[in-house]
């Protein structure tokens, strides 16, 4: 089916923009991708031995704990790691399922409340994450099928091997690329058509056999679209570099004044500029799940219905 790619990508726009409340499911279907205030502590860097020496205060608090106790505190923060990890999947989960059904309420009847899409996120929540755990099980067993022997090959062969890993490489890099593109689809089925997991994977299958051309078309345009998107975004953490480059060189000579004004300048700049490139992030993952959720919906109409105009938004 041929798609009328202009129409998609404005008509994401018009959803995007108007909807403002789906920017906050785009920013937590993000997340499937701190700072803090103290006292002063000073550091210094020995110019002669060329070591961090650190204050003596801090130093009697190091001494202070056992090996055991260290080991202790490191199991516990990758527990607390492990934790925060599983919270920042169930959340963006939840915000894909959120972000998926709230697109295609403002699509179909023109507007979408928090609580709509947050509920739709949460019923699916079980059956989107099982698409995502099966897709990704499905790829690790890939790279042991693919990658795995290639491994075995270079290390048997001294390194030799390697000009076999690399082509079995770009398989697995293309077969990992189809899988996600499956789970997305599989994503948008289980949602928009109340799908179960095998269901939704046998839709999306389907409809990427009978959609390929069109499907790899809009891919490549939002891929385009993307990486000039996230050049924009990143030219200030860009700048942020400098700063950062000037604290390394203040300690490397010893200036601390420079390395203090430098480092705090580079901090204070980036925890301004997180929120605002959350806020970004968020509104290119709404837009771009629009452009994929209106692409799903004209791939699944009838043939009956093809000629009938898309309803539009006043924004």
């Amino acid at each position: 089916m041929s798609l009328d790619y202009g129409n998609i990508l404005a008509r994401a726009w018009q959803i995007t923009w108007k909807h403002k409340v789906l920017w906050i499911f785009g920013i937590l279907a993000g997340l499937g991708s701190g700072g803090g205030g103290g006292p002063n502590v000073n550091y210094q860097l020995d110019s002669r031995t060329g070591n961090l020496r650190l204050p003596p205060e801090f130093e009697r608090l190091l001494n202070r704990f056992d090996e055991p106790t260290w080991i202790a505190i490191a199991i516990g923060l990758v527990c607390l790691g492990l934790l925060i990890s599983l919270v920042f999947i169930a959340l963006s989960v939840i915000g894909r399922g959120g972000l998926i059904s709230g697109i295609r309420l403002a699509n179909a009847q023109g507007s979408v409340t928090f609580g709509e899409a947050w509920q739709a996120g949460l019923s699916k929540f079980w059956t989107l994450f099982l698409i995502g755990l099966l897709t990704a099980a499905a790829g690790f067993l890939l790279a042991l099928i693919i990658i795995g022997p290639g491994i075995l090959l270079t290390v048997a062969t001294f390194g030799i091997g390697v000009l076999c890993l690399l082509p079995l490489i770009c398989v697995f890099v293309i077969l990992v690329v189809i899988l996600s593109i499956i789970a997305y689809f599989a994503q948008i089925a289980a949602v928009v058509e109340n799908l179960g997991v095998m269901d939704a994977l046998r839709r999306a299958w389907a409809i990427i056999q009978a959609n390929l051309a069109s499907i790899v078309i809009l891919g490549l345009i939002l891929l385009v679209i993307g990486f000039v998107v996230g050049i924009v975004l990143a030219l200030p953490a860009f700048f942020l570099f400098f700063p950062a480059v000037l604290g390394a060189a203040g300690l490397a000579g010893d200036s601390q004044n420079l390395a203090t004004f430098s480092l705090a300048f580079a901090l204070i700049c980036c925890a301004l500029y997180v929120p605002i490139l959350l806020v970004l992030n968020g509104i290119l993952q709404t837009w771009t799940t629009s452009v994929w959720t209106l692409a799903y919906g004209q791939f699944t109409r009838p043939a009956t219905s093809g000629s009938q105009p898309a309803p539009q938004i006043t924004v």
